[in-house]
């Protein structure tokens, strides 16, 4: 789950802090990303979500057993629900610092490539500094949002045929 956010948020900061870095460093407002850059961004992020909806699926029917185990001491609905989006956010959390310090990295790279040694010199550490608030929000919402479905599922489990079931 992780590797999936942080891969569609890395994708996310790396246009969008190249774009800060060329309106820094050229000392302009430019084009924040183009079209075809914006659709390659949703389509990203459309299966990122998609990736962890599978990934939440997945972890929620090798631990079918578990949940049913759970369920049969007494968890009720809400306590599972809440075990795995707690889960999900804190999954959701370390993606979106792995992916946003991937693609930070990935940008200043490249833009120290292309433009030379005086970019380092024009950061722009605001900029950045509310990007990553930004990327850390989506990421956790993302993961989140994608975990809520598989995790109702999980909740409203029998726990007679969880116990009964066989991996």
């Amino acid at each position: 789950m992780v590797s999936s956010t942080a891969l569609g948020i890395s994708y996310l900061t790396y246009f969008l802090a190249t774009s800060a870095i060329f309106s820094s460093f050229l000392g302009k407002p430019g084009d924040a990303v183009e079209a075809y850059q914006s659709w390659l961004i949703i389509v990203s992020i459309f299966i990122c979500g998609i990736s962890l909806v599978n990934s939440t699926m997945m972890s929620i029917l090798e631990r079918y057993r578990e949940i049913g185990t759970m369920k049969c001491l007494g968890a009720l609905d809400q306590h599972v629900l809440m075990l795995l989006l707690i889960e999900a956010f804190f999954l959701g959390l370390a993606g979106g610092i792995f992916g946003f310090t991937l693609g930070t990295i990935t940008s200043i790279l490249s833009c120290y490539f292309e433009l030379g040694h005086g970019v380092l010199q024009r950061l722009p550490f605001r900029g950045f500094s509310n990007l990553f608030g930004l990327m850390i929000v989506l990421s956790v919402s993302l993961s989140v949002i994608s975990t809520s479905y598989p995790a109702l599922r999980a909740a409203k489990l029998n726990p007679v045929e969880a116990l009964q079931y066989d991996v």
